[in-house]
């Protein structure tokens, strides 16, 4: 199996400093360059049309607005490394929930410790809670958004796959986008009780939900969700029906 990789994104107005962060990133067999922005704004617009970044390292002084912006107004979930040659701002960096921060010029050994201190927070982040409440129902508490939701296992409806991220809709018709992959979700969901059964390569369905079965689909609530091809006899044999 394949190590999972973490995808980051590098926002600096700097040539040069891009191109040595992208080294280092390159170096370590655990990340892989997702994107490159010149400054905080395009950054923005590349965050809000794509979900594919896990890590953000992040220039403080740039141009039109400032990474201590960028942060305020965007909110990002995915931990941030800053990275800038200006040590005064260290505090406020911190203030703002920052992973690290790093001093330019700054070594690959300095790097690769702040880029551990952002994994483990990832790691910790997508760990689902779950405990037994007083009516028996199991709650998890799900991340997104940088806050914790408690759910009810038996009041999530499906979820999708969002390349690195999990859409989980509710029964309530809320939606949740915590940053981890579909296949890590349904086997923490397992582990805290919970009864889903994969059916797409995105799709993961709860099998409680179920209102309606026909050859390709599946219906949860009024919702379709495709079979796929490589999951529908797997799926038939779960249910006890035949394909």
């Amino acid at each position: 199996m394949e190590p999972e990789k973490y995808t980051c994104l590098v926002v600096d107005d700097e040539p040069i400093a891009r191109k040595i962060i992208m080294g280092y990133i390159h170096q370590m067999p655990l990340l892989q360059l997702g994107a490159e922005c010149i400054n905080a704004l395009s950054a923005i617009d590349y965050l809000r049309a794509n979900n594919n970044i896990t890590i953000i390292f992040l220039d403080i002084n740039m141009p039109n607005l400032s990474g201590f912006e960028f942060l305020k107004i965007l909110q990002p979930q995915q931990p941030v490394i800053f990275t800038t040659a200006y040590p005064e701002y260290a505090v406020e960096s911190y203030e703002l929930n920052a992973v690290d921060y790093l001093l330019k010029p700054f070594s690959f050994v300095r790097f690769t410790k702040a880029v551990y201190k952002a994994i483990d927070i990832i790691k910790k982040d997508t760990k689902i809670l779950f405990d037994q409440i007083n009516d028996n129902r199991k709650i998890v508490f799900i991340k997104s958004d940088g806050k914790n939701y408690p759910v009810y296992i038996d009041d999530i409806l499906y979820c999708e796959a969002m390349k690195n991220y999990t859409m989980v809709f509710l029964k309530n018709e809320q939606k949740f986008m915590p940053l981890i992959s579909l296949s890590k979700f349904e086997t923490l969901l397992a582990e805290a009780g919970g009864d889903f059964i994969q059916i797409h390569r995105s799709f993961l369905i709860s099998k409680r939900h179920i209102s309606a079965i026909s050859p390709n689909n599946v219906t949860i609530n009024s919702f379709e969700i495709p079979i796929g091809v490589q999951f529908r006899e797997r799926f038939f044999k779960l249910i006890g029906m035949k394909d």
